[in-house]
């Protein structure tokens, strides 16, 4: 990170940060060319690493490029708006996350706790995730080991 002093370490901080998103956006390689998809998510913070849930249809092109991908890249942010600093110039004021890891499909119960974490962080607590809903939908787990996060303001 070139600007340290803009750097969030704490990881509470960081799920703080987290928490209050309501996209994250998903990167992938398309041979070469970068292929973004803005998502609904769940997370959790598990031995220091970001797990993202997100889901999607069972066909198509962000679940084909899902299917072999090695290594994705997310990206969540907040833009708490714009300030005029010194001399006229206007700058954002906002928290980011940006990190890569590894995307792998879940089924069975574990597909059943993702959406229900990803179902709670979009403010619906009591939503029911039938089996016919998961038979119905791809599940997916991002494990978030490699990250950084900052913001403008502190």
């Amino acid at each position: 990170m070139r600007k340290t002093d803009r750097e969030i370490t704490d990881l509470n901080e960081i799920a703080g940060l987290i928490e209050g998103c309501d996209t994250l956006r998903l990167g992938f390689n398309d041979d070469g060319c970068p292929y973004i998809v803005p998502l609904s998510f769940g997370y959790e913070l598990v031995d220091g690493a970001f797990v993202f849930y997100v889901h999607g249809a069972k066909v198509g092109r962000r679940h084909t490029l899902a299917q072999k991908a090695e290594l994705v890249c997310v990206e969540a942010d907040i833009c708490k708006g714009y300030v005029t600093l010194r001399g006229g110039a206007l700058t954002a004021d906002y928290r980011s996350f940006i990190g890569r890891g590894k995307i792998e499909t879940l089924e069975g119960d574990e597909a059943v706790r993702a959406l229900e974490l990803l179902c709670r962080h979009c403010g619906f607590d009591t939503m029911p995730c039938t089996k016919a809903v998961v038979d119905m939908t791809c599940v997916e787990k991002i494990t978030v080991k490699e990250f950084t996060a900052k913001q403008r303001f502190k």
